[in-house]
């Protein structure tokens, strides 16, 4: 497997383009921050997301992708479970909330030998009822397919993720059959620095039309770089989104900021 390779033997623009692909299972967290307008107010939620490669045969892996969120929710008339990843919107009155939301796991099962550029896995999403308030989402179990596809490359790569997930049961905003497609593409430069724009289109398909879809465009930078003499590698980014399709209450900006730790 790729994370079986000693990490000293990597050079910061080799590690770099070994951390763009999602397929390779690199032993990483990711801690993540998002802001978003909600209402007369603005979102948040930061997420960590452990990243861990399972090896169960000679040449299959299962690589576990886990997101856990700790959002804050400003109160607005007419909104619940905005879409702050990886929650979908729905259509009821709320009050401000904050704390632990839905936990998101994504396994996929790859092929650990690759062949040429392309990669891919495949696996299930299962969205766990873990938020403390019924603001942060529903409570249910929620499960679905979910496919991821690579294409490496020395100064360009990119993919996506595409995900849709349905609760067992549940009405009103407990209900979900929610849509995500994360597509990401990079541009590296030199030094560990690259250019990027990675995101999540989310639909609920339960929503009304006008107020179903949140579609954010644009991008932003980041890098990889060690610190000392450590085995570790870190990669830093920060991103800016316009959302140009979004639900009425929310917002025309989405930020991102992410750091990387890769073991």
């Amino acid at each position: 497997m790729a994370q079986e390779d000693s990490v000293q033997t990597l050079s910061v623009e080799e590690m770099n383009r070994r951390r763009q692909d999602p397929v390779a299972g690199l032993r990483s967290i990711y801690l993540q921050e998002v802001l978003l307008p909600v209402g007369d107010g603005v979102g948040q939620s930061f997420s960590v997301q452990p990243v861990w490669p399972l090896r169960l045969g000679k040449n299959l892996k299962l690589i576990t992708y886990t997101i856990i969120p700790f959002q804050t929710i400003p109160g607005a008339d007419g909104v619940s479970h905005v879409p702050i990843h990886p929650v979908p919107p729905q259509g009821d009155q709320v009050q401000k909330a904050s704390g632990l939301g839905n936990v998101l796991f994504n396994g996929y099962f790859s092929s650990i030998k690759k062949k040429g550029k392309v990669s891919w896995g495949i696996g299930p999403a299962v969205q766990l009822p873990t938020r403390i308030d019924a603001t942060l989402g529903s409570d249910r179990v929620s499960m679905g397919p979910s496919f991821m596809f690579n294409h490496s490359g020395d100064k360009f790569s990119g993919g996506f993720v595409v995900q849709n997930y349905w609760s067992f049961g549940g009405e009103g905003a407990n209900k979900v059959n929610t849509f995500n497609l994360q597509y990401y593409t990079y541009y590296n430069l030199r030094k560990g620095w690259f250019l990027e724009s990675n995101t999540t289109i989310i639909s609920n398909w339960l929503a009304e039309e006008r107020e179903r879809l949140l579609l954010p465009l644009g991008g932003g930078a980041g890098k990889t770089f060690q610190i000392g003499k450590s085995n570790l590698f870190y990669c830093a980014t920060i991103q800016m989104f316009y959302n140009t399709v979004r639900p009425t209450l929310i917002g025309k900006w989405e930020a991102v900021a992410q750091f990387q730790i890769i073991f």
